[in-house]
Parts: C-alpha cells; structure tokens; sequence
C-alpha cells in the first residue's frame, strides 16, 4: 500500500474484529499512520416495548454507549499500538454510522473482519458487503485468526487502470511482509463455449497454449512500470481461462486462492453499481463470500478536472 497517513478500524467486539483490528494497528505501524477506532451501537428504528416477562427495564441509550466504552478496555487484549488509537462510539445504524466516518474522517484504508457477531455463518457479513460496495477508499477485510503477516498475496488484474493500483497495492503489501507475490488474470473461452470447427481445429492446433501465453506475456508488460519490485519479489505470472479448475478447489478467482493458499487476494471494486450487482453481487463481493480469505478492494482512482 502506499504510504498511509489515517487508517480506520471498525470493530464490534466480535473474534474476527479484534483480529481485523491487531492486522489495522500492525499496518498503521508500518506506516506511523493515526489508527482511529469506531463502534457502533446499533439502535433498532422502533422503540421496543418490554415484554411483560421480562421483570427489569431494557438498557438506555447511554448505557450502551457506557458498555461499549468499558468493553473498549478488555477489548484486544495486548495488542501493540492499541493505546494510540483513537476510540469513538457512535449511535445509530452500523452501515450507515461506519459510511459517514469514512466520510468525515477521510481515511486511507478502511478495516473491519469480514462477519460481526451477528453473521458469523457467513461468508461476508452485510455490514462488510456495504462498505465494499460504498466505501470511498481502500477497505480491508480481514478473515479471523488472520493478524500476523501475510504469507501468500495474490493480486487479480483485468488490465483496467483500477487493477493497475490494485497491483501496487499488493506488491507493497507483499514486500513489507515478505510474502510471495501472484498475478492472475482470468480470461474467457474466446468460442464462448461453441466447439471449433474442423479447419480451425486443423489450422490452430496449438491455439489454446499460444493464447496463455499471450496472456501471461501481456501481464509481463502490464507490470513493467513495477519490475523492479516484481523481479525483486520473484513474482509469479498466471494467465488461465475462467473454468479451469483444480480437483477439490472450485474454479476462477475462489479456485485459484484455495489451490495456492493465499492468504490476502487484492482486487479493484468499479465505481458504480447497477441491478445486477443487487442481486447476483458483484466480483468482488462474491470472492469475499466465497474465498476463505482476507480481501483488500481498490477503488478507481479520481481524475482531476
């Protein structure tokens, strides 16, 4: 990552967010970046009436916000840097509260654990999704039990200039923490499924391994502006068609970090969004859900006028 100056934790008090926020306090010291921590107490839009079993009053307000400030203090116990952060609490809806701290406090790397205590069964919390999807900045989610270096990054580019900085993302992550370095790109079956016919089959035999090559050779010169760094990590190159698999692993993007162990996948996120991003996901929400890893997304970066 470049170099970081506000780095922005979202915790919950859950498992995977005090892991998510030991990996945000060791990058901000990386970095010497200001680690601000937030929390939100969710307040229901209706005002919840006691049940008439329930013999004592439901908490107020303020003493969710006092609980949340004394959970704070046995929160991540012994985790370097912890007492420089800056905690604040915050009322309201945790999308919406965590969204507009992005807002306010502009940081250059949003970072929270993929589920919270309330979605722990699944792949990527909704909270997560949302700011992955509306977040503007980098956002890191970070997998429980991930709060050590990372071992294996995987950067996945399409060539787009969004990629481009995803890729430099993630070769600053993996020569910070020593990791091994992959560039994938994952293409598509240029027949679209349509078998070849006898005269191109005669004509190209060869055309599926002419065309990974191609393809691995293109990475090569996509990364020529890092080669320095890349040659120096001793980066590996993969260009493979989306459907290829490996037995037990899956296929694409979730198949590939499963069959070579990574640890951290980093990938570009599009700027905007349409209907069916609602109901199917988008690219990046789906390898959240579904890679048994930490994901850091990239946004486009803004042209000037």
């Amino acid at each position: 990552m470049d170099r970081l100056k506000t780095i922005l934790a979202a915790v919950d008090f859950s498992m995977c967010s005090s892991d998510a926020f030991r990996q945000a306090a060791r990058i901000a010291a990386w970095h010497g970046a200001t680690l601000h921590a937030i929390h939100v107490v969710n307040v229901p839009a209706y005002r919840p009436v006691p049940h008439p079993f329930i013999p004592f009053d439901l908490p107020t307000q303020d003493q969710l916000v006092y609980d949340a400030y004394r959970r704070w203090e046995d929160f991540a116990p012994a985790c370097e840097g912890k007492a420089k952060a800056q905690f604040t609490v915050a009322v309201g809806s945790p999308r919406g509260e965590i969204l507009q701290a992005v807002e306010a406090t502009k940081p250059d790397l949003l970072v929270m654990g993929t589920t919270s205590v309330l979605d722990r069964k699944r792949g990527i919390g909704t909270i997560a999704a949302a700011c992955v999807r509306r977040a503007e900045t980098k956002v890191l989610l970070v997998r429980e039990e991930q709060t050590g270096p990372f071992k294996n990054v995987a950067a996945f580019v399409d060539f787009s200039e969004t990629s481009r900085e995803a890729l430099a993302q993630a070769v600053r992550v993996a020569a910070q923490d020593g990791a091994a370095l992959h560039v994938v790109h994952i293409y598509d079956d240029p027949w679209h499924g349509v078998p070849r016919t006898g005269v191109i089959a005669a004509n190209m035999p060869d055309f599926d391994v002419t065309l990974k090559r191609s393809v691995e050779q293109r990475l090569r010169e996509f990364c020529e502006p890092l080669a320095h760094e890349m040659n120096a990590l001793k980066a590996m190159y993969h260009g493979f068609q989306h459907g290829e698999h490996w037995e037990g692993y899956g296929s694409g993007i979730t198949g590939f970090i499963a069959h070579h162990g990574v640890d951290l996948a980093v990938l570009g996120v599009r700027s905007t969004w349409n209907a069916r991003d609602f109901f199917m996901g988008s690219t990046a929400e789906r390898v959240c859900r579904d890679a048994g890893c930490s994901i850091l997304t990239v946004r486009p970066v803004p042209v000037d006028m």
